[in-house]
């Protein structure tokens, strides 16, 4: 099942990055911390990417359901009751406590989210005592002698439902719990803020970490408008996804200094870019797309047309036989999920049933009307393939259009926006750390 579901995980991805993997101790207790914004994803984010099998401690109203509590604990999952749960289910906690125990006694793997609810957001909710009580009493419990390693991970998405994204996972320096120990034995729950504390501070460099409510959507704008840029910024990591996140980071950090600093200034960058987004917007178009028609040249865009019609047929290809059990969970599922964290959980746990059954019943067609098994079988294998590289090319496709539209039809509103952009950027570039 971990392999299927790690073969499913990379297709419905564009790149998954892992950073930090040789921080995971060997042949030690560990449990995982990770930041929690995207419902099941972030915990298939942090098992596919490690080779622990790790127990997962989940939010207990997920297991009310008598169909659904013996897969959850088939896939290494147990509850955690809060307090939404009712107070009278806390006891509750006490046996489970006892029973992770006994988990990281054998050197085995934990993980939970510290702040106990996804936020659907680039933005941490308030961490909860949970972790620093299981780490703490674990190690009470055997006289500080377990060596127990508690590893922050930090889980980015480029964005959070679309189909293709990018996933980065960082797992961070381990934190030694031993050394708690003297703080632990003067004040219970003074060693326990300290740990809760010491996590989120270890947590945030791993994550990208928006601080503002009211202007949450704008500093989302200006990561989108500036990505090109930031992308081309310096030497922050030799990894380009992580160079990215980090020069995105830095951009954050710079312009809520800019938010306190110089509020006039804010307020003219943040009306320029709703205005620009707007825009850009209504008429149909992405702040990508935009980038693209200003990085494309004529001989650019005849190659790009070139290969869109050389690669036509395997869009063709890829649509016919993944258009259906690509649109149902989307069109007739998500739209009635009111959280949208659950919108790309719900795509790719419906898309693991979905996929399989729509791809057996095709290639068993192409069998029987070939008279072949050997095609039917070959169909079967080459079908998942086809179908990851066909989006790839619809998008291509897609903003290929857009490009010459902006180019050749669109010119004056091309020339506006653009001018709109370079605007939002030079202030942007003009603002001091």
């Amino acid at each position: 099942m971990r392999i299927y579901v790690r073969f499913a995980f990379w297709l419905t991805h564009k790149k998954i990055v892992v950073v930090g993997r040789e921080n995971i101790p060997d042949n030690k207790p560990v449990i995982f911390a990770a930041n929690h914004q995207n419902a099941l994803m972030d915990p298939l984010a942090l098992v596919l990417t490690n080779p622990l099998q790790t127990l997962w401690l989940t939010r207990a109203d997920i297991f009310k359901s008598n169909f659904t509590r013996p897969i959850l604990k088939f896939m290494k999952m147990i509850p955690i009751y809060r307090i939404r749960d009712g107070k009278d289910s806390l006891s509750n906690n006490d046996e489970i406590f006892r029973q992770v125990t006994r988990v990281l006694e054998g050197k085995g793997s934990i993980a939970l989210f510290p702040e106990a609810a996804h936020s659907g957001k680039r933005q941490m909710l308030s961490h909860k005592k949970a972790i620093p009580r299981i780490a703490l009493e674990a190690e009470e419990k055997n006289d500080f002698e377990m060596d127990l390693q508690l590893v922050p991970t930090g889980i980015f998405y480029d964005h959070y439902w679309k189909f293709n994204r990018t996933l980065l996972v960082q797992y961070g320096k381990p934190i030694d719990i031993d050394g708690y120990k003297i703080a632990y034995k003067e004040n219970t729950l003074s060693a326990m803020l300290a740990l809760r504390e010491d996590i989120r501070e270890s947590l945030e460099p791993l994550t990208m970490q928006i601080n503002s409510e009211k202007h949450y959507i704008d500093y989302e704008n200006f990561r989108a408008i500036s990505g090109e840029e930031n992308a081309r910024k310096g030497q922050l990591s030799e990894n380009r996804t992580l160079h990215r996140f980090k020069a995105e980071q830095e951009m954050i950090r710079k312009i809520e200094h800019l938010e306190l600093s110089n509020p006039t200034l804010f307020k003219e960058l943040t009306d320029r870019t709703q205005t620009y987004m707007v825009l850009i917007s209504r008429a149909g178009y992405s702040n990508q797309q935009l980038v693209k028609a200003q990085n494309t040249n004529l001989i650019n865009l005849l190659a790009g047309m070139t290969w869109a019609l050389l690669t036509f047929s395997v869009v063709l290809v890829g649509a016919l036989f993944s258009i259906i059990p690509f649109l149902i969970p989307r069109e007739f599922l998500t739209r009635k999920i009111k959280d949208p964290a659950f919108r790309s959980s719900i795509n790719f746990a419906v898309g693991l049933l979905l996929f399989p059954l729509f791809y057996l019943i095709e290639s068993s067609i192409i069998g029987m009307v070939s008279g072949s098994f050997v095609a039917a079988i070959v169909t079967l294998v080459v079908i998942p393939f086809v179908g990851k590289f066909a989006f790839q090319l619809l998008m291509f496709d897609i903003d290929l259009i857009k490009v010459v539209k902006l180019r050749s039809i669109n010119r004056q509103l091309y020339k506006k926006v653009s001018v709109m952009r370079e605007g939002i950027l030079a202030i942007i570039r003009a603002i001091k750390s």
